[in-house]
């Protein structure tokens, strides 16, 4: 993603040249012009974070294959804890929140090797129809396939039917995923400053990390462009998430989707001790709707 110095101020109309690098592809340079800046160029050692979601050599599973994961919330504070019923509402929101992993056939342009490409999350759309929304970044293309596993701890095969990078967004075709609930969707355009959020997904691959934050912009006003992914209108929140949560439900504080998890702000990492900005910026739900319209699942 397009990472942004936490000192930047506004700087008017003008051109910005911000540096991507990441494990999975090559350095390269983006430039994204705004009327209302508030990007600078930074020097990371890869910057797509959220957006490429693992390592090529993934880590051992964090729960035994079929069994259920504990909600966890590692990055909470003493403040977030504060709010009411969030573990409720977290509790609620994992029947629609799936694993993802993308697996390569094998062969193809790098004649690169069959097996697991990347972990991430993904947003059930339709459980009975077996729709899983995810980001484009996850999916790739559909020379892939996914497999699924729902919080229940059940596996599915999964094609990827439709992937519009631009948009940042993926949809996933399984069998009918038994215990799993489509996420009911909440209008993004209704967003406000300081709105409450709930994030769950799978950062380094571990199932069912929940996150809280508060909306910062409801719409940042520049189009998000990272090598051949972006998307529109991105709200931006004040969230830890992890590499992973890509793909994952966002909600509000009744439970309803405003957005899946696209990519988040890693910070200047040449600073001891490191701290983190907390920043995510997520695909809105408007927008996810549109797209699933386009694709005759919904």
């Amino acid at each position: 993603m397009a990472a942004r110095d936490p000192r930047a101020r506004d700087r008017g109309s003008v051109p910005i040249t911000t540096r991507l690098a990441c494990r999975h592809m090559s350095p390269s340079i983006i430039r994204i012009a705004a009327q209302r800046t508030r990007f600078m160029s930074t020097r990371l050692p890869w910057l797509l974070s959220a957006a490429l979601a693992a390592t090529a050599a993934p880590a051992p599973e964090a729960a035994a294959d079929g069994a259920r994961p504990a909600l966890s919330y590692p990055y909470l504070t003493p403040k977030e804890a504060r709010h009411k019923g969030y573990r409720e509402l977290a509790a609620r929101v994992a029947r629609s929140y799936v694993r993802v992993v993308i697996m390569n056939k094998g062969g193809g342009l790098y004649n690169e090797q069959r097996g697991k490409i990347q972990t991430a999350s993904g947003t059930i759309i339709d459980a009975k129809r077996g729709y899983v929304i995810t980001a484009a970044h996850i999916a790739r293309g559909a020379s892939f396939v996914a497999k699924l596993r729902s919080w229940d701890g059940r596996d599915y095969d999964a094609r990827i039917v439709k992937v519009m990078a631009k948009q940042e967004l993926a949809l996933l075709k399984s069998a009918p995923i038994t215990g799993g609930l489509g996420v009911r969707f909440a209008d993004s355009a209704r967003l406000s400053k300081g709105d409450f959020a709930l994030a769950i997904g799978t950062p380094d691959q571990r199932m069912g990390v929940a996150t809280l934050g508060r909306i910062r912009l409801p719409n940042i006003g520049v189009r998000l462009d990272y090598g051949p992914w972006g998307f529109d209108n991105g709200i931006e929140i004040s969230m830890e998430v992890g590499n992973g949560h890509s793909g994952g439900p966002v909600v509000d504080a009744k439970g309803g989707l405003i957005g899946i998890v696209a990519a988040y702000e890693l910070g200047d990492t040449t600073k001891t001790p490191y701290v983190s900005p907390r920043i995510t910026y997520v695909v809105p739900s408007n927008d996810i709707a549109a797209f699933l319209r386009t694709a005759g699942a919904r």
